[in-house]
C-alpha cells in the first residue's frame, strides 16, 4: 500500500491542529508532522499534538515525526540533541514512524538513543532518509544498499531535485528493482509525474500538501489536485499512462479533460503533464527511456509545442508508422505505443482548424474548393 501523507507544516501548535484537520477531512491516509516548522519547539509540544491526533481521529491514522537537519531541507535550524529528543519524544507518545537522514545517523550517539527508543516502542518504525536537492544520487541503488546494511529494519527514503523530467527515470527503475517499503520520488517541477507514479510503483508513501502554502517540498501537489485531477485513489499496479509532452505544459487542460473522461468511461488510464524541455535531443532521450521501461504501460501522447516536429522525426528513425497526411504537412500531434512496443503517429490538428473554420462560416469542408 501506498500512504497518501501529508505534511503538517505549522509555526505553532494551535495552527498544526487545524492543518491536522483539515488534512483527514480531505483523506489522508498519513500525517507527517514536521516539528522542524514549530517555533520554540519543545518534546512536550510535539507529545500534544501526537496525544490530540490519537484523541480526535475517527480512523486511526499514523505519524510521521520528522525534525528535518536544516542542510536536508529543515525549516528551523534546531541542534541535533533536540531533533532526536522530538523523534524519541514521538515514540514515546506511540506514533508509527520517525524519520531521520541517514547521514546523521552514522553519528555513534544519534543512532544508539534512536536506536535504544526504537527497541522500547512496541510499534514504532525508523525511516532513514537521503535528501539531495541539487540533482540525481550518484548512485541510487548502492544508496539504497547502504541504507539497509546500516539498519535492515528501516524503510530507506530516497529523494532528490529532477532538473529535467528525464532524471526521473533513476527514481522510477529504483521503485521498479526494489520490494520492501521504501520511499522514492524527485522533487520540482520536473519531478512532478515521479509523485503521482509512486502509488502504481508502490513506494511506501507519497506526499501532498493541503494547499500551496503549506507545502513542504519543491513540486509537492496538493492532496486536491492528486485526488481529484490525477485519479490517485483509481491508480493502481495495472493503470495504464497517457500524457501530453510540451513545454510549457502547466497551462494544459488535457490532463482534465482526458482524466475526467476516462473516470466517466471507468478506465484503468492516467493522462499526465509531461514537462520535457529541450530540443530533439531531449525528446529522443525520453522517448527512448519511455520504450525501454515496457513495464511503465505508457500507450499514447498528446504532442504540442515545441515537440510536433521532433515527434515526427523521432518515428520515422524508429520505423514506425506514419499517417501520409501527417508526413506530408510534416508535423504530428498524436503518438501512440502499440502493445507490442511499435510506435504510430498521426496529425489531427488540421481536422480541428478546418472544423473550426468551416463551423464559423457554416459551410461543409467541400465547399471550401
Amino acid at each position: 500500500m501506498t500512504y497518501l501523507t501529508v505534511p503538517i507544516s505549522a509555526p505553532n501548535p494551535d495552527q498544526a491542529a487545524d492543518q491536522i484537520t483539515a488534512a483527514v477531512a480531505a483523506g489522508a491516509e498519513m500525517l507527517e508532522l514536521r516539528a522542524d516548522y514549530l517555533e520554540n519547539l519543545s518534546v512536550g509540544m510535539v507529545e500534544n499534538l501526537v496525544a490530540q491526533v490519537k484523541e480526535e481521529a475517527v480512523h486511526p491514522t499514523p505519524i510521521i515525526v520528522t525534525c528535518r537537519d536544516k542542510q536536508q531541507g529543515g525549516a528551523i535550524s534546531y541542534p541535533t540533541q533536540l531533533r532526536v529528543d522530538v523523534l524519541i519524544g514521538g515514540l514515546k507518545a506511540g506514533v508509527e514512524f520517525v524519520d531521520f537522514e541517514y547521514e546523521n545517523f552514522l553519528n555513534t550517539r544519534s543512532q544508539e538513543r534512536i536506536r535504544r527508543a526504537l527497541s522500547l516502542s512496541s510499534k514504532g518504525r525508523l525511516i532513514l532518509s537521503a535528501h539531495n536537492f541539487q540533482g540525481k544520487f550518484e548512485n541510487i541503488t548502492k544508496l539504497h544498499r547502504h541504507i539497509l546494511a546500516v539498519c535492515p529494519s528501516a524503510i530507506p527514503k530516497l529523494v532528490y531535485g529532477a532538473n529535467h523530467i528525464n532524471d526521473c527515470f533513476d527514481a522510477l527503475d529504483s521503485l521498479q528493482r526494489t520490494s520492501g517499503e521504501r520511499i522514492v520520488f524527485c522533487m520540482g517541477q520536473a519531478g512532478l509525474v515521479s509523485r503521482i507514479l509512486a502509488k502504481k510503483l508502490g513506494s511506501f508513501v507519497t506526499f501532498a500538501s493541503i494547499d500551496e502554502q503549506t507545502a513542504t517540498a519543491p513540486g509537492q501537489l496538493t492532496i486536491r489536485q492528486l485526488k481529484d485531477l490525477y485519479r490517485y485513489d483509481a491508480i493502481d499496479p495495472d493503470t495504464q499512462l497517457f500524457g501530453v509532452i510540451a513545454d510549457p505544459v502547466g497551462h494544459s487542460l488535457s490532463p482534465a479533460i482526458h482524466n475526467a473522461c476516462f473516470a466517466r468511461m471507468n478506465m484503468n488510464r492516467l493522462y499526465l503533464p509531461l514537462l520535457v524541455q529541450g530540443g530533439k535531443n531531449e525528446f529522443d532521450t525520453f522517448l527512448r527511456n519511455i520504450l525501454l521501461r515496457k513495464w511503465l504501460q505508457f500507450r499514447g501522447f498528446s504532442v504540442t509545442i515545441p515537440h510536433k516536429e521532433n515527434a515526427l522525426r523521432f518515428v520515422r528513425q524508429s520505423g514506425g508508422f506514419i499517417e501520409p497526411l501527417a508526413e506530408k504537412i510534416g508535423a504530428v500531434n498524436t503518438l501512440i505505443i502499440t502493445t507490442d512496443g511499435r510506435l504510430k503517429t498521426y496529425n489531427t490538428d488540421y481536422a480541428g482548424a478546418l472544423d473550426a473554420i468551416t463551423a464559423g462560416m457554416g459551410i461543409a469542408r467541400a465547399d471550401l474548393s
